[in-house]
Parts: C-alpha cells; structure tokens; sequence
C-alpha cells in the first residue's frame, strides 16, 4: 500500500467529506479555450486485474465445475473429491479418488467409478458436480461440456446431465466408445422450457447399463460452459465480461497484483503452467488463500484483449483482369484494450528476493514468456505458441516489471538485471517501474493508493502539485481508490481523486481501480467496482463514476479559471474531444445542498442545449442484489442561452458530467 502524504489537521478537517462551507454565492467557472491545454492520454481509464475475491475461477473465467481435475483440494492441501458427490438410484457404487491412474505427468489423479449392483432396470450410478456456490442454466442457453474417460472393460453408454438438485432432468446427451486408454469426450447439453435462471443445479455422469457392473470408470479434467463471451472456447463468463466492457477500458494489467508473486518463490504465477490444453496446465495455491486451476492462462488473457484476425482485401476490376490487394492485417478486439504485460521479477510475498547472482534463470524466463507472445514461428517459444493454435504475434507495446517493490529493498539489482535485458532485446517498448530507483530509467512508474475516504479528498490536488521532470515520464495509477464500504460516500470521494489524475492526464497516463471484482460473501478486500454471485452481477456506485470519466474521453484538458470560490465542496475538471467536436465537463458535489455554478467559456462556442449524465443520492447508499439500482445514472438535458454564457445547478452528493457540443 502506499499513503499520500495529507494536509494540515485544519484542512483535512475542512475538506473531510462529513464539512463543507457552503458557498455565499454562486461559483463561476471560465473554461478557457483560448490558451494552449494539456493533452490527455489517450488510455487514460483501464483495468488492474488480478484472482483475488474469487473472481478468477468461478467467475470471470467461464468454467462451472468446481475441482474439476483433482490436483489439490479448495486450499492448496491433498487432492479430494470435494465438490463431488455420489449418486446411487437403485444401485450399489463407488467414487474414490485414484492417485495411482493419472491422465498424465499433470493431472496424476482420477475419479474411479465403481459399480457393483444395479438392483432395477431403473437405476442408476453415478456422480455429480455442484458447480461454484451453485450452478447457473438460464433460459435459451446451451452448455458444452468435456472430460476424460476410460475404463477397465465397460466401454459404453455414458449419460451426460443438467439436473434439478433435486431432482429433475434439465438436458441430456450421451456417449459411449470408452476403452482402456482415456479418451477425450465432448457433449452439448440443450435445456428446453427454462422460464427463469436457477442456480439450484447439478452436472452429472451416470450409468444405467448392467454391463458396467463389476467394472471401473475413471474420470479426469471435466469442464462445462454456457455460453462464453463472444463465443470464446475456454473463455469468459458473458454478463461479467460485458460489465467490464461497458466501462470501455482502453487497457488490461494482467495477472496480477500480489497473486503474480506468490507468497514464496517457488509459488509464484508461472506463465509456462498456465499454457496448451486445459490437461496440460498446472494450479498452483494463490496468493488469497485459495487453489488457482491455471484454467485461465496466458493465452487466455491475450485472447480476452484481441479476438481473431482477418485478413482485408479489397477486388479490383479491369477490362482484362481481376486485381486482389492485400493491404494489411486487421486485429478484432474483444474488448478493445491494451495490454500491460506484468513479469515476475524476483520478489515473493514473505519477503524473499531471489539473489542477484541466481536472478539470470529469472530474467530469462521472463524473456521466454515474451517470446512466446512477441517472437514468430521461427523462434523456440513462438513455434511453442503457434503449436497451441496461434501462429501470429501479439502486440504488446507496455512492459512492468515487479509490483508494489516498494516493499523490497532489492528492486535497484532486480530491475536493472530484467530492464537492461527486455531493453536489449526489446527497445521500443514502454517500460513500468513500480518503485522508484536509482538503477535504471523507467517509462512509468505505478503507483498504488488506498486511502480512506477523506484521505482521498484530502489528496484531490496532489498531482496538481507534482513536479514534472525527474526521472520518469509519467505516472500510471495502478490501484486506486479508498478502503471503505462501497457505497456513494465512498465513490464520491475516490471520484474526487479521479477527476484531480484526470486533470493532470498529461502525465498521469493511465488509471485503473483495484480490486476490480469481488464474490459476494467471498471478498478480500473492499471496496470494489463490481460484485457478483453465481446468477448476478451489480455494481457499486463508483463503477458509474469510471463508466461516465472512462467514456466521455477528452483528448485535451482546459484551463479553468475559478471566481468567487474554489475547490471544496464541488471538485472538477474539463477537457475537449476534437474529433467528436464536444466539450466535457466532470463536476463531483460533496455538498448536501445542491450547487449552483456560473460557466463561461472562452475561446469557442457550444450550440443552445448540452446533456447532463449524473448520480446521486445519500451518502450510504449502495447496490445490492436485492436493490442493484439504488444509485444508477440519470441524464438530462438543459439549455445554454448564450453560446459562451450558461448556468449549471449540480445535485447534492452527485457527480456530473455535462457534454456540450462546439458550435463549428
């Protein structure tokens, strides 16, 4: 964590979010339009991501079944069948965990069905997966489902279910072919008449053949999807995914955070585990204190920021001939951002960092896990790669290296040893420090807050004071805002930190919120943006406040000029967006009266109306599952009377922002 530093005890006391001073006249603002402004990042709103809050498997990563190839219990500790539970219909059966079959060097434990008895051509024996905290069939949705199978002599029927807890089947298929080697088998399961989405759910194999009896089956690396975000294999959980979007971040910081570290070396996040086929990949114990499947993986990751590529051509007809032109690749997004590659650079959780004459095995795997993204089909990792289905490089322009280093006293040796060689082998990419040191330069540097909520209104003008030159070119924001309830107390007062970063988005140039997620009743931290359980996803207030900064982009921030009055208790900032021609104004009101402010503006002209985008509401307010728009945006429009002359009244406890169309 890092704490900025605060103001005198009268000015914290001043701008607490619980005092304000009421204005004695209405404030007047003068855009100024007629100086040269600050030119804002054009990536300014992004996403930190790391698994913490559950947020990882069970969540956004679209897999439903929980413990789903038995290489280590929920916590890290010896593989069990937990989550997996027997059914037995007018049979006598089995399932034990079998540590002596293994589908590989990977997975070295299967689930063994045994059957002994089937006492009535009704019955059945089985198992059944319970999915995460409940397993979610909603109307109109199909679910692949997949796993290993052999056997020691039955090789067949199987039959695949969605069922009812209890009882009741919801779809159905069925395979057969099993043998004595494990095979892979893939199903689709259709549910038909589901009126509403129920997470009171089963997945379930099962056998109802007398000629199983006497016989073993086993099982390994089941998985089970509904539909994914734009239809990725493997991929993402769709309303989670499209919450994410609809924040429209222009990149992803990914995989972590803390869970990139791991709490000793040995347990850090290791890119190569988490490639190739879900049978090939390897979990590991989290940083938060819970088992990581690997499921979502490198690929994964880069596949969630672009999705194909295709190729454009254009047909060019002559009198005689046909003429194809191939000008270039282009790249579809899935969620159109840019990546930010964080390495493992040698520093644990506990505290450990690995010596600087052991780090070069360190830095070359980070090497190799860039390759493996970057090179092309000729180079070792690149063909490793193209071997797991994808033949083109990715585009990765921002490196970091570490997180949070600030901790260590190590970081000058450990990133001058991976800055000089990512530089040498990559020198036009972007290069993030999370610590300040004397080693080397850096092109960012991340800096985390989290501050309570008057911490944060404190600090709204410390960038405003930060000087400009030193030793790096900017600044990235990778873990903000304040440690409290997530209700509009607390968005207001991370709104008001946002808009003074966005005010100096010249050099601030990137800002993401963390933790982005959170499981209801799972979390780890709060506050955070987004909540979710099995069946729904709400947002906190302050997801609004991202949403309404993130998507009203300015590519130039003003000057504004304040008469009688300042900061306190309104907080703002504005920008203009030339290639949209629009003006915008962001505007946070701590006060419980409603504000009224004079504007005038200088150097352009708006046409006669603009909208207002707004929330509001009582400072304990928040969204729940049972009351997910209890704080949502507003909109409005009001009238401009005079093209450079208007006046605005701001809400009490809101933020605003007012969009205005030049007049060209």
């Amino acid at each position: 964590m890092k704490f900025l530093p605060s103001l005198s005890i009268a000015a914290s006391l001043l701008l607490a979010s619980s005092i304000f001073i009421q204005q004695v006249s209405a404030l007047s603002l003068t855009i100024r339009n007629d100086v040269p402004g600050n030119s804002s990042s054009p990536i300014l709103y992004g996403l930190m991501y790391e698994d913490i809050n559950r947020c990882g498997d069970s969540a956004l990563y679209g897999q439903m079944l929980r413990n789903w190839n038995f290489q280590a219990n929920d916590t890290g500790g010896n593989p069990d069948l937990e989550f997996w539970n027997i059914i037995e219909e007018g049979t006598k059966a089995s399932i034990t965990l079998d540590t002596n079959v293994g589908l590989n060097d990977v997975n070295t434990n299967a689930l063994r069905l045994d059957i002994k008895e089937l006492e009535s051509s009704s019955g059945r024996a089985g198992f059944l997966n319970k999915g995460w905290w409940g397993l979610r069939v909603q109307p109109d949705e199909s679910y692949k489902a997949s796993f290993f199978a052999k056997s020691d002599g039955y090789s067949g029927p199987l039959n695949i279910t969605l069922e009812k807890s209890g009882g009741g089947v919801l779809a159905s298929a069925q395979i057969d072919g099993l043998s004595k080697d494990f095979q892979k088998f893939e199903v689709t399961l259709s549910p038909k008449d589901i009126q509403a989405s129920s997470i009171d759910n089963v997945f379930a194999i099962s056998v109802d053949s007398k000629e199983a009896v006497d016989h073993s089956i086993w099982f390994q690396v089941f998985s089970l999807f509904g539909e994914t975000y734009k239809g990725r294999e493997n991929g993402l959980r769709t309303d989670i995914a499209e919450t994410l979007v609809d924040l429209k971040p222009k990149f992803f910081r990914f995989p972590g955070g803390n869970n990139l570290e791991g709490q000793t070396i040995d347990t850090r996040w290791k890119w190569n585990e988490t490639i190739g086929p879900l049978e090939e990949r390897r979990g590991r114990l989290g940083d938060w204190t819970y088992w990581n499947t690997n499921g979502q993986g490198l690929l994964d990751y880069m596949y969630m920021i672009e999705e194909f590529i295709v190729f454009v051509f254009l047909l060019f007809y002559t009198n005689k001939f046909i003429l194809l032109y191939l000008p270039n690749i282009t790249y579809y997004l899935d969620m159109n951002m840019e990546p930010i590659l964080d390495l493992y650079a040698g520093y644990s959780l506990q505290g450990d960092s690995v010596p600087k004459d052991e780090l070069g095995p360190f830095v070359q795997d980070a090497l190799d896990e860039l390759e493996y993204l970057l090179g092309d089909s000729s180079t070792k990792f690149g063909k490793l790669r193209a071997g797991h289905g994808r033949e083109e490089p990715f585009k990765i322009d921002m490196i970091e290296i570490g997180n949070e280093d600030w901790f260590s006293t190590t970081y000058d040796y450990r990133y001058k040893a991976y800055y000089d060689a990512i530089h040498e082998k990559y020198p036009d990419k972007t290069i993030i420090s999370t610590a300040a040191q004397k080693s080397r330069p850096w092109d960012l540097i991340d800096d985390h807050y989290y501050m309570t909520t008057d911490e944060m209104i404190s600090n709204f003008d410390y960038y405003d004071n930060y000087a400009r030159s030193g030793n790096g070119s900017g600044i990235f924001v990778g873990g903000c805002c304040g440690t409290s309830p997530a209700n509009l107390q607390a968005a207001l007062a991370d709104g008001v930190f946002i808009t003074g970063l966005e005010r100096n988005s010249d050099f601030v140039k990137m800002i993401a919120y963390a933790p982005a997620m959170k499981r209801l009743d799972q979390e780890q931290w709060n506050p955070d943006m987004i909540h979710f359980d099995t069946n729904s996803v709400v947002v906190a207030p302050f997801y609004y406040i991202f949403q309404m900064y993130s998507t009203h982009h300015s590519d130039t921030i003003l000057q504004i000029d304040a008469e009688e009055g300042g900061f306190n208790p309104l907080y703002w900032v504005a920008g203009s967006n030339k290639e949209l021609n629009e003006i915008y104004v962001k505007v946070i009101n701590l006060d419980p009266a409603p504000q009224p402010v004079n504007f005038n503006l200088k150097g352009l002209k708006v046409l006669n109306y603009g909208n207002a985008t707004f929330i509001s509401g009582g400072l304990n307010d928040e969204n729940t599952l049972e009351s997910p728009d209890t704080i949502v945006p507003k909109k409005n429009t009001f009238h401009i009377r005079h093209q450079n002359q208007f006046g605005y009244t701001f809400e009490p406890y809101s933020a605003t922002v007012l969009t205005m169309k030049i007049d060209s």
